[in-house]
């Protein structure tokens, strides 16, 4: 039986594969180069410095629905020491399969190592950051999925669309469930036999249960989610609209496109969705009608700006923190030298202890070696058990 399991899962991701390669071979047949980059130039600056500025204010609310949930668990972390984890994160995702879904391994390492926290109290922190940012991605996947269904003629097929709506459905219910009813799903792990994983579940209903009664930071979380699944929409439409200012196009259909190309590259195929989300957004625009240039300079242009600038940005940003780490610790060093070795805890307890006993016999002579402390903090002869 198991091997039946994945000998169709293997046959379904091969399905995949070769509908994928179809779009992207459907948008590359009759592209021309000279048109690709001419749809480029078209691109005002000033539309550049847009979708950079939408983008950096969508990492911002990302680290911001992080440190916030962060902060409920009671894990003491910066909002700069947040974003470092989060770009650590993004690098990984870069380079396993499925966007959005590779990286929570990184992040929770990184979040109980820097805290000092449990890695139960740091897989629930990823875990409740999903599950409001699926909740979203999901909730409005079923909108624009219908609407891709009802206009595009490649998605006319009966048994696809009972499927897409399914998976979609099953998925929303699970993430929103979990939300809604954390008590029940508490009752539930404590079913589970593994212990760890027990342990694991045990937490994170725990932490649920504990963020429903911060309604306002709830609904801030859920805010936060909508919000920067919906500039995704708003950049794509943006780019399309200079990249192709004489084709009318409807933004209801190319926002469904990019929220189509999210969800089928979360699809643990390829590392980062690199193919999956260029052949699916680039197919679904030439589909649309627009020409295989200019569907492929906006993927391009979209995918540069949303993914491999906010990678770059992450191994920049985490440079720059590790030399500044370095530089202190190269600082330090001369201070920590053979001669001037840094202090332990228990070192420097014990020196100031000594430190105290000198100055004190030193502002009261009397108080020297042959008097010690006893209760009340008085001073008593001290007893020589030799009676010399």
């Amino acid at each position: 039986m198991e091997r039946l399991l994945k000998e169709k899962g293997g046959t379904l991701k091969k399905l995949l594969f070769a509908s994928l390669a179809l779009l992207l071979l459907l948008a590359l047949s009759r592209l021309d180069l000279q048109m690709l980059l001419e749809s480029i130039r078209k691109i005002p600056l000033w539309v550049f410095g847009a979708l950079v500025l939408l983008q950096i204010v969508s990492q911002l609310l990302v680290n911001l629905q992080w440190h916030r949930i962060v902060r409920h668990v009671g894990i003491k972390l910066s909002y700069g020491e947040m974003f470092h984890i989060n770009s650590q994160g993004k690098i990984v995702e870069g380079i396993t399969p499925g966007v959005k879904i590779g990286g929570e391994v990184t992040r929770a390492i990184q979040i109980s190592r820097r805290a000092g926290c449990s890695t139960d109290e740091a897989t629930a922190v990823v875990v409740i950051q999903k599950l409001f940012s699926m909740s979203a991605f999901f909730f409005v996947n079923l909108f624009a999925v219908g609407y891709l269904i009802g206009n595009a003629p490649i998605l006319q097929v009966r048994s696809i669309q009972i499927l897409v709506y399914s998976v979609l459905c099953l998925l929303l219910l699970s993430f929103i469930g979990v939300l809604l009813f954390p008590k029940q799903f508490k009752r539930l792990f404590q079913k589970v036999k593994l212990n760890k994983a027990r342990k694991l579940l045990l937490t994170l209903s725990e932490q649920v249960i504990q963020l429903r009664k911060n309604k306002r930071l709830c609904i801030m979380l859920i805010v936060l989610s909508f919000t920067i699944w919906l500039l995704y929409p708003a950049k794509i439409i943006l780019l399309m609209g200079q990249i192709s200012p004489d084709s009318s196009f409807v933004y209801t259909y190319v926002g469904s496109i990019a929220f189509a190309s999210y969800l089928v590259a979360m699809l643990p195929i390829f590392p980062g969705g690199i193919g999956g989300f260029e052949g699916t957004m680039s197919g679904l625009l030439v589909v649309a009608g627009y020409s295989p240039a200019i569907s492929v300079a906006a993927t391009a242009v979209f995918r540069f700006i949303t993914f491999w600038l906010v990678m770059l940005f992450g191994l920049v940003f985490i440079g720059f923190c590790r030399a500044k780490e370095q530089f202190c610790v190269n600082l330090s060093g001369k201070t920590d030298s053979p001669q001037n070795v840094a202090l332990t805890n228990s070192d420097f307890g014990e020196k100031t202890k000594n430190i105290k006993e000198e100055v004190t016999n030193e502002a009261h002579p009397e108080y020297s070696d042959n008097h010690q402390y006893v209760a009340g903090g008085e001073r008593t002869p001290a007893v020589n058990p030799s009676g010399i």
